[in-house]
C-alpha cells in the first residue's frame, strides 16, 4: 500500500494539502476521495490533485518541519 495525498488545484496560491490516505494505486486512491467530496471523478479531477507522498514523516500536524 502506498500513502496518496489530496491536494486543491488551486493555481493563485499554490496547492494545498487536504488529506492522506494508504491505497494501492492512485485510481483508487482518486475514487476514495471522490467519493469522501461526493463528486463524480470528473468533477474531482477539475478540483483537486492527487500525488504519491513519499515522505511518511510529514503529516498535517507537522507541516513542512
Amino acid at each position: 500500500m502506498s500513502k496518496f495525498g489530496l491536494y486543491t488545484k488551486s493555481y493563485q496560491e499554490g496547492a494545498q494539502h487536504i488529506n492522506i490516505c494508504d491505497m494501492p494505486s492512485i485510481s483508487q486512491a482518486e475514487a476514495y476521495f471522490a467519493g469522501v467530496k461526493q463528486l463524480s471523478l470528473e468533477q474531482f479531477r477539475d478540483l483537486f490533485i492527487v500525488k504519491e507522498v513519499n515522505d511518511s514523516n510529514r503529516t498535517l500536524i507537522y507541516g513542512n518541519r
